[in-house]
């Protein structure tokens, strides 16, 4: 950080550097503040928290319940610190907590390192601070922040192996020359002087060592480690810092480390039955015409720029090309490496490896984020010396003076169109993540349950059940989950599993996210094959999770339905359309 030393000695803090502070202190306490509220799991929560929950270690290395993937050192992360904190929403978002909170950090670090007026390094820290996406993400059991906390390392950590600027490294917040400061070539003959005696620096040590583990922990490190590792290894032999047998004798390893986890994760998502389907408008269209590409790129940077960049139009990509071309222009090697994620995560996308679009690629945004902050810096440092080199000689106003008013200007008006303001932002996070909330439905259910009493879900809402079952206390012997039969013919009584018959009150929670088959919500799709012998005495919608109260006996009027099959819920690892039924009568 940029201190000033007063005439008393004192060391104080110039106002970019605590501007900064403040903005990632914001940061970090909006997530905080989102995590410390313990909503309950949500949808895709449930499917992998379920794992988390009934799984050993071996297991969770493997194949997990439901078509959920996530990389195996992550999974087991989450289930060291839940065994210390306890199985609470919040103990299971701890390392989603922790990784969003630190991505910040890091953020604030790569932007000082390229760009080179410490206050515009606050652009792109205020933008990662309020996207929706990644503060939601930052409170749920998912691995989407690890993703861009480790990217965002990986970029660090090149950082410090790339070629310096003619100038040096970027100067400080109040240095408004367009050039860095110079004063690091002394710093970096040491550090070349200290690389020959040791063979090898303590930045390269954590480069290695991070390309070796990290792909174990995070997907989109994992993507992105041979295209950022390749890049740093070439400008590496073209300075002839390192020879090409030194280089390749340092990547074997991780090299192989990589090419293992891909393999890994490959094997893994290839069980997932459903995993091309449902991602299958962020694979590139091979085979289609030119206008379905053109239709695809439209739509998945589209995407991108609404959704996972938090920009209100899709024209805020235009900003990051001209961020790209001024970084280009000071230091073409720093340049290429913001790009290298979303070149990575394109590139997969387009060969149909890996999803390009939505949380998946969450994991770009840290570095294109970054050229925001560059193209303001850019716009400062031109201006002002265009109106320094212009301005009458006697007028008392120099670059040093317009810099920072211009750097002002342009820095509001990239968080004009890029920066997702705190009522976008409570919006977001109020109605459109995790609004199916089963926790309060099911403690409705557990705080009034009664011996006889059965409960029947949607076979959607199947995870909620395991996830929240034991922990209210809900019998599994009496918890069943319904699913389509074969037969689509409306009849008007459908035949009924004795559990249901014979039960005191039939108690129905369904969620209206995943409908049991296609056409009416699950709410009625459950409830109308039990309506001839059975009536409703109570109901509540809450969110897109409903309850419904079942008692015996026909309240009339009830119109012919699709017949269900009906089976118990069963543990984590079930089928997800068991073969054994229950028989029905």
């Amino acid at each position: 950080m940029t201190a000033r030393r007063t005439s008393f000695g004192r060391t104080r803090l110039d106002p970019a550097t605590v501007t900064l502070v403040l903005v990632v202190t914001v940061g970090i306490a909006l997530r905080v503040g989102l995590w410390w509220q313990g909503r309950a799991f949500w949808r895709d929560e449930l499917a992998l928290v379920q794992s988390l929950d009934a799984f050993s270690p071996s297991q969770l290395v493997g194949p997990l319940a439901d078509a959920q993937s996530a990389p195996p050192l992550w999974l087991l992360l989450v289930r060291a610190v839940t065994a210390v904190a306890g199985d609470g929403e919040r103990a299971y978002r701890l390392v989603a907590l922790g990784c969003g909170c630190a991505t910040l950090i890091l953020l604030a670090l790569l932007a000082a390192r390229l760009v080179r007026r410490r206050w515009a390094t606050v652009v792109p820290v205020i933008l990662l601070a309020t996207i929706s996406q990644l503060v939601f993400y930052t409170a749920q059991t998912k691995q989407y922040t690890a993703d861009t906390l480790l990217v965002t390392w990986l970029l660090v950590l090149a950082t410090y192996l790339l070629p310096r600027a003619r100038s040096g490294l970027p100067g400080r917040s109040g240095d408004s020359r367009d050039s860095g400061d110079s004063g690091d070539s002394g710093q970096d003959d040491a550090r070349s002087r200290a690389a020959r005696r040791l063979g090898i620096t303590p930045p390269e040590v954590a480069w290695y060592a991070s390309l070796l583990a990290l792909p174990w922990f995070s997907h989109g490190f994992m993507l992105c480690a041979p295209f950022v590792a390749g890049w740093v290894s070439l400008l590496q032999l073209r300075r002839r810092d390192r020879g090409m047998l030194q280089l390749a004798g340092w990547l074997a390893v991780p090299a192989l480390s990589v090419l293992a986890a891909a393999l890994y994760s490959q094997h893994l998502t290839s069980q997932v039955s459903d995993f091309a389907t449902y991602w299958a408008a962020f694979f590139g269209p091979v085979g289609a015409g030119v206008g379905r590409w053109v239709d695809w790129h439209g739509y998945v940077f589209g995407d991108l720029a609404l959704r996972e960049l938090g920009f209100r139009t899709v024209w805020g990509l235009l900003l990051l090309v001209a961020g790209f071309v001024v970084a280009w222009r000071r230091r073409p090697a720093a340049a290429v490496l913001l790009v290298l994620p979303l070149v990575a995560a394109y590139a997969v996308g387009v060969l149909g490896i890996y999803p390009f679009g939505r949380r998946l690629v969450l994991f770009c945004v840290p570095g294109l984020l970054v050229y925001l902050g560059v193209l303001v810096d850019g716009a400062a440092g031109w201006v002002g010396r265009f109106v320094a080199a212009r301005w009458p000689s006697g007028w008392p106003v120099r670059q040093a003076a317009v810099a920072p008013a211009v750097g002002i200007a342009a820095a509001l008006a990239v968080l004009a169109i890029c920066w997702t303001p705190p009522a976008r932002l409570s919006n977001d996070l109020r109605y459109l993540y995790g609004v199916d909330d089963y926790r309060a439905p099911l403690e409705f259910v557990a705080d009034r349950w009664k011996a006889g009493d059965v409960l029947v879900v949607g076979n959607g809402d199947r995870t909620a059940v395991r996830v929240y079952g034991p922990r209210l206390g809900l019998p599994p012997e009496q918890t069943l989950r319904a699913f389509p039969t074969t037969d689509e013919t409306p009849r008007a009584r459908c035949a009924l599993p004795e559990r249901i018959r014979t039960a005191s009150r039939v108690w129905l929670v369904t969620g209206d996210v995943v409908p049991v088959y296609e056409g009416p919500p699950s709410r009625y799709a459950v409830v109308a094959p039990m309506l001839p012998t059975h009536r409703i005495v109570w109901q509540r919608v809450q969110g897109l999770v409903t309850i419904q109260v079942l008692l015996p006996g026909s309240a009339g009027g009830a119109r012919p339905a699709r017949c269900l099959d009906y089976a118990p819920v069963g543990p984590p690892g079930a089928p997800g359309y068991p073969t054994t039924v229950l028989p029905v009568s």
